[in-house]
């Protein structure tokens, strides 16, 4: 058997993190990656970098409260 929430905890929006999710709104990340950072991801000396600290800025996105990466990928 499952145990149950308690009904004080209530279940909010959830945001889909998934790496196919954020390949869906690549337009955004591209945009807002810009915006935020002053990253242009089609540079070659970005697509030179390792993976591991764009991804991580990729992520960062996420954490924005207002950001429009965070609200496309809102489960509600």
């Amino acid at each position: 058997m499952r145990p149950e929430l308690p009904k004080s905890v209530a279940k909010g929006p959830t945001i889909d993190g998934s790496l196919s999710a954020i390949a869906a709104h690549w337009r955004i990340v591209v945009a807002e990656m810009a915006e935020v950072y002053g990253v242009d991801l089609y540079d070659p000396a970005i697509l030179a970098r390792p993976w591991p600290g764009v991804r991580t800025m990729i992520f960062a996105l996420l954490e924005r409260p207002h950001g429009h990466l965070r609200a496309a990928l809102t489960r509600r």
